[in-house]
């Protein structure tokens, strides 16, 4: 197991008073984000109570029967919120499905939010259960979890000498958030073929993403010289890593870092990411200070939302008929 480096972002909160000592945390994530792209952080204003009270809602859902889950299926969304089953995403595309099951949420769109009037694909009302307590456990995670993102975006923009709010206050929408609850079930339940995953080998889609973890373990990480690492999260520290976006943005100044999931053989593992993605319609493209003088970007530019939406209809068959016929073919727990 291998610890990664720890940043306070407290300094980052909404309202702080400007710190002469922020500079020189963004200035060590600038360090991190360049060899890594993975750190813990604390400081981030999710507090344990919040953080308890979601992982039990999540167990207790995660508990109920099949057809009281799939009641919220995923493919019954307009939006792409909902529950999805074990082998309903495949992030490796050499496999036919991981091993996990999850509960998809984003920002609560009514019908007369502005973006769900537009018709844009991520945005529309959430799938959560009729569980006592669960709403109200997932409204604090929700609001205290977000921001935390916020903390983690302020942190980022001063590491590329840009202003705290910039990340915050881009063109073309809403910043989107989508928040998932994961259930990983013990090896010895799956008989996973070789090669298949709780969840495959991928990199994010987004800018950044902020992960509760359970303490059990399952997370590798790939460094950047190609080998993986087991990484331990310490109790009441979220997992910070890059997306493809912020790769983009930076022209691989910051590395958008592969890593994948193992089921622990005899218990179940819970985990709660928070994905952040520019607003739909922001372009991201090559920022000035990253790209030396006399070269070119390394990427083309990309859409935000498009580019989203893209990596999602990869991996889910419910929105890839190719996909689904695939996992379909495949013989139970194969790879």
């Amino acid at each position: 197991m291998a610890g990664l480096p720890v940043v306070d972002i407290s300094g980052f909160a909404t309202g702080a008073a400007p710190d002469p000592g922020r500079d020189a945390v963004a200035a060590e994530v600038d360090r991190i984000c360049r060899e890594t792209g993975f750190f813990l952080a604390a400081g981030h204003g999710v507090r344990p109570e919040t953080r308890a009270a979601m992982f039990a809602a999540a167990r207790e859902f995660f508990a109920l029967p099949d057809a009281a889950k799939n009641a919220l299926a995923i493919s019954r969304s307009s939006c792409h919120r909902g529950y999805f089953g074990i082998g309903a995403e495949t992030l490796d595309e050499g496999t036919t499905g991981d091993l996990k099951e999850g509960l998809d949420t984003g920002g609560e769109h009514g019908p007369d939010h502005p973006e769900v009037l537009a018709g844009t694909p991520t945005f529309g009302p959430n799938q959560l259960p009729d569980l006592p307590g669960f709403r109200q456990a997932w409204s604090a995670y929700w609001a205290e979890a977000v921001e935390a993102a916020e903390r983690v975006q302020r942190t980022l923009a001063r590491a590329l000498g840009l202003p705290a709010e910039h990340l915050l206050t881009m063109e073309g929408g809403e910043v989107m958030y989508h928040l998932r609850l994961l259930h990983y079930p013990p090896r010895r339940h799956t008989r996973p073929a070789p090669g298949r995953l709780g969840c495959g080998e991928h990199t994010d889609y987004g800018t950044v993403t902020l992960l509760a973890d359970d303490g059990v373990g399952g997370l590798e990480v790939m460094r950047r010289d190609g080998t993986w690492i087991q990484v331990a999260v310490p109790e009441g520290l979220l997992v910070v890593n890059l997306g493809d976006l912020m790769a983009i943005w930076t022209n691989d100044r910051w590395v958008s870092n592969p890593h994948r999931v193992v089921n622990p053989p005899d218990t179940d593992r819970y985990s709660i990411p928070l994905f952040v993605t520019p607003p739909y319609r922001a372009r991201i493209t090559c920022l000035p200070s990253c790209l030396a003088p006399g070269a070119e970007p390394r990427y083309a530019p990309q859409v935000a939302g498009e580019y989203l939406t893209s990596r999602l209809d990869a991996t889910h068959p419910y929105r890839n008929p190719l996909l689904a016929a695939r996992q379909a073919a495949s013989p139970p727990g194969g790879g």
